[in-house]
């Protein structure tokens, strides 16, 4: 997907600068204008379909931040740009879209920019959870996260907000008042961290109790982070932004332990740690699980005509088809070189054996585009729906499909 920034200065040293820090992620467009006039007339030319703005207050034509009056009507998140601290965006930009503010006062001030840039980005698919009583402080937190261009969700007490976290395991932060009717703050905090780690779901805990010892007592029960009601919108973001940072950093941290390089699939350890709790809760409740071994045909042979880049892109090729197609109830992995292994669970034989037969005829009926380059290759693929006496001689039996398969003169799907 591709995403659009206006950036709006009248310094050319700063535009350059920032559309050379925003669009070092291939995946956005950076459009720039000098004046008022420039943006105004980039803004209607696209309908005002940007992502977001960065804006500098003092414009030639718009010397006191008048360009943002008029970006008002189109709802987009606005950072402001300025050169001076003395500015008081909180006050004199109150009720608007600006949900932060940068002193450009050198590089440094210009990479946050781009960080609070990908950040919004980064929100479209992010849910936060608000557990308040006071349908005041809602409103409140709706506005300001969508604002932000979060997922809000809204829950008046802890029993409520339990199911929605069961109905939404997606969920990133939940930000939760202290007292509240039929379950408090700290009942569901303990609730939520019997379920969810530290490192998969942000608890931020608000409340206005002038008490000193209850942060305390929240952090000791697993909270994440405190903010004391009467907070700024300033302060909120910064906060809300740093949980979820947090947590991506460990999101990182465990795909590059678990997952492939190269693919973004589960790497063989992760396939076999996880795989054996799946095939042996399967064998026990006696249900079908099937494991098939895909392999490139032939892929020395496209490394050597056409170069190991085009290996690399065969490869990631099929780890897109086998995304695309295999959607759920499946843990799919990159177990070494050219050969990706799936696990299938909570599936039914036919509809396995269908899966395998159509993702097989992709590969043969498709024609790759890659660099001025058209090639096709096909696939073989062995499955057994075997259980055996464990995960690895369950593996063995794709295996030996999967040696039928290329014996037999490669592009077929094999059976054990």
């Amino acid at each position: 997907m591709s995403y659009k920034v206006l950036v709006i200065d009248d310094s050319i040293s700063i535009i350059q600068s920032l559309k050379s820090l925003i669009e070092s992620d291939i995946n956005i467009k950076v459009y720039t204008a000098k004046n008022k006039k420039e943006s105004i007339d980039l803004l209607l030319q696209h309908k005002g379909k940007f992502d977001i703005i960065l804006a500098d207050l003092g414009l030639p034509d718009a010397p006191n931040g008048e360009v943002v009056d008029f970006m008002m009507k189109f709802s987009i998140p606005i950072i402001v740009l300025t050169g001076s601290q003395e500015v008081d965006i909180e006050n004199n930009f109150r009720n608007k879209n600006i949900v932060d503010y940068i002193v450009k006062d050198g590089i440094s001030a210009l990479k946050y920019a781009t960080t609070i840039v990908n950040r919004i980005i980064k929100n479209k698919n992010i849910k936060v959870l608000v557990v308040d009583d006071s349908k005041t402080f809602l409103k409140q937190a709706n506005d300001l996260l969508e604002k932000y261009k979060l997922i809000p969700l809204l829950s008046t007490n802890g029993e409520e907000a339990l199911k929605i976290l069961e109905d939404n395991n997606d969920i990133k932060i939940v930000l939760t008042d202290y007292l509240m009717p039929k379950m408090d703050g700290i009942e569901l905090t303990r609730k939520i961290r019997s379920k969810y780690s530290k490192d998969e779901l942000s608890v931020i805990v608000t409340s206005s109790d002038s008490n000193s010892r209850i942060p305390s007592k929240f952090l000791k029960l697993g909270a994440n982070d405190f903010l004391k009601k009467g907070f700024s919108k300033e302060e909120f973001f910064v906060r809300i932004n740093s949980n979820l940072e947090i947590l991506e950093l460990f999101d990182d941290m465990k795909n590059k332990i678990n997952k492939d390089y190269m693919t973004g699939l589960y790497n063989r350890r992760y396939f076999f740690e996880i795989g054996k709790t799946i095939y042996e809760k399967s064998k026990k409740l006696n249900k079908i699980i099937s494991i098939a071994i895909i392999d490139i045909d032939d892929f020395k042979k496209i490394n050597d005509t056409y170069g190991h880049n085009i290996g690399d892109y065969a490869i990631k090729y099929v780890a897109k088809i086998l995304n695309e197609n295999i959607l759920s109830s499946t843990l799919i992995s990159r177990i070494g070189g050219e050969e990706f292994c799936i696990l299938f669970y909570n599936r039914e034989k036919e509809e396995i054996e269908k899966l395998l037969e159509d993702i097989r005829k992709k590969f043969e009926n498709n024609l790759i585009e890659v660099e001025d380059l058209k090639f096709k290759y096909t696939i073989s693929i062995g499955c057994t729906f075997e259980y055996g006496k464990n995960i690895d001689e369950m593996m063995q039996f794709a295996d030996k499909g999967l040696y039928d398969a290329k014996n037999s003169g490669r592009n077929k799907v094999r059976y054990r």
